[in-house]
């Protein structure tokens, strides 16, 4: 009957509430913590040792292909399983997100288990120790009250610890009475930490907003009450000669209920400030392109938006010349077609009548770039040639002299029912134009500033290049608790190392007093000791085992 029992006790499935318990105990345990933060690190270092595949460019499958290829010469077969697997997008890869998310969960389980313990030892310790502690501690010492007829020991000694600042609670059982003592708890910055992070979790406001010169934004929901919309009107990014950053800043305007209630700039560091909510500067994106479509009946507008340029389309910057030596092209032509792996445009070479289809193909043998060029007139003017090699055909010199990534975006609600491409490019003077590829009757649209375009019945219009501005609006009212915290921290911790915190314990018994504390600085505590000596005129003596030396 017992192994019958046994047996079913062992075949039983674990309940839920039991699921729960062995979930949190792994969550709240150390080495767990430990085992998701090495795992972790060691996917920082990969994500440093191997190549990641550039952001801006992650969402292009074209160029994404085109890097792999770039990347075939150092891992060779490897490089599409190690790019399915994420080891090219470390921190993108959805495992290395959800062991993100196990740590964070870790650490909060594990601070949660163990927080009322810490809570309770550094506000409400242990005010009686039994007598082991007065024979044990490091930190001891014996004396004797010196006059019988005058005020207890106890009461004299209470008396002057509360004089030097000393919080002093007392415990009497029988004979014997116990004095705790504790001096400069700074457990009040901990409190207001708290209370902030708590009033900023639950009546903050953080929202993230990305907006284009020209355009508005608004803040909350649409229903909200009190609803503010945000206007950009200029946003500036500044770079230096290498490309880096060095300055973000945008000019916007502040509308509530219709009027305008502020005006001003922002950056990085310096917000502007409005109702109680600060608008930071948090990012920036000079890659914009303002488009409008309008029916070309009636004029009113169908279509209006400024596009985020946020992916890269390959661009071949092609040189051509003449047998003189003389360039009849020096431009990035926009591909707007594909032939089998190529993808190129047609194009007439300027100073010629001559039409060519030139495109790029990539070169599986030294993962680089080769030019196509074919000529219906001509088939001795259709070749192909890896890039950076000139190519002399029917009178005309070829050189594929790089591949640019042109700014581009693939939407809906520009070419009929179809998605369409939008390339951003600029001519060879630096005017900027629009290329876009759709369902225009086997035809690519090209569109420089201003200057309408219509097709069947919509007319397009290039409203021109737009920047994009982030914006954080963001509300903290426990702000003000963190920074107060922030600075009685600050105090705290100079008063720890010039007025540092110290709890005695004493027994008194007999007129015999013991003086222990758990001080980790041993100097503090005698130099205590010397003072409340001097003050009780008490004769000290050694307990059992001796007395240390002082530091």
């Amino acid at each position: 009957m017992a192994q019958v029992e046994s047996a079913e006790h062992a075949s039983r499935p674990v309940r839920g509430a039991e699921l729960l318990v062995l979930l949190w105990r792994l969550f709240a345990s150390a080495q767990f913590a430990i085992t998701v933060i090495l795992f972790l690190a060691v996917a920082g270092t990969l994500a440093v040792v191997l190549p990641q595949i550039p952001l801006a460019i992650q969402g292009n499958p074209a160029a994404v292909d085109a890097w792999l290829e770039s990347e075939r010469g150092n891992f060779g077969f490897m490089t599409e399983p190690m790019h399915r697997v994420g080891l090219f997008t470390v921190v993108r890869s959805w495992w290395f997100i959800t062991v993100l998310g196990l740590t964070a969960v870790a650490i909060g389980v594990y601070v949660i288990d163990r927080f009322l313990d810490i809570w309770r030892n550094v506000t409400k310790p242990r005010e009686q120790l039994p007598d082991s502690f007065f024979e044990r501690a490091a930190n001891r010492v014996a004396f004797v009250a010196p006059d019988a007829a005058a005020a207890p020991i106890e009461r004299r000694l209470e008396a002057l610890l509360s004089a030097r600042r000393y919080k002093v609670r007392r415990t009497v059982e029988g004979e014997t009475t116990y004095l705790f003592a504790d001096r400069f708890a700074w457990d009040i910055a901990l409190v207001l930490f708290l209370v902030g992070g708590l009033i900023s979790q639950f009546g903050g406001f953080t929202n993230g907003l990305l907006i284009a010169e020209g355009t508005t934004k608004a803040v909350f929901a649409v229903s909200d009450p009190n609803q503010m919309q945000i206007e950009v009107i200029d946003a500036v990014g500044l770079f230096s000669q290498g490309g880096l950053p060095t300055d973000y800043r945008t000019e916007m305007v502040i509308y509530q209920g219709g009027e305008e209630v502020a005006r001003g700039f922002t950056t990085v560091n310096d917000p502007m400030s409005y109702g109680g909510y600060r608008f930071h500067q948090s990012g920036y994106f000079g890659e914009g392109a303002a488009l409008r479509i309008s029916d070309a009946g009636t004029g009113n507008t169908t279509y209006s938006e400024v596009l985020a340029l946020n992916e890269l389309t390959p661009g071949p910057l092609i040189v051509v010349r003449d047998e003189a030596g003389a360039v009849l092209l020096n431009d990035v032509i926009v591909p707007t077609d594909i032939i089998e792996e190529a993808n190129g445009t047609l194009i007439t070479v300027p100073g010629t009548d001559r039409d060519f289809w030139v495109g790029i193909l990539p070169n599986a043998v030294d993962e680089t770039w080769s030019l196509a060029v074919f000529e219906r007139d001509d088939n001795e003017a259709s070749f192909i040639v890896p890039m950076g090699e000139p190519h002399q055909a029917g009178g005309l010199e070829w050189t594929l002299e790089a591949v640019n990534g042109l700014p581009s975006i693939v939407s809906e609600g520009i070419a009929g029912e179809g998605r369409a491409l939008t390339v951003l490019s600029e001519t060879p003077k630096g005017e900027p134009y629009l290329t876009i590829v759709g369902d225009f009757g086997g035809q690519a649209l090209t569109l420089l500033p201003g200057e309408p375009a219509t097709i069947g019945d919509r007319e397009y219009l290039f409203e021109g290049k737009r920047e994009f501005a982030g914006i954080e609006v963001r509300k903290d009212p426990g702000a003000k608790f963190i920074w107060i915290a922030s600075g009685l921290l600050l105090v705290g911790l100079l008063a720890t190392f010039y007025v540092p915190r110290l709890r005695l314990w004493a027994r008194i018994r007999g007129g015999e007093v013991v003086l222990a504390s758990l001080a980790e600085r041993r100097g503090v505590f005698q130099s205590e000791i010397r003072h409340l000596l001097e003050a009780l005129d008490a004769a000290r003596i050694e307990p059992e085992g001796g007395t240390k030396n002082s530091d």
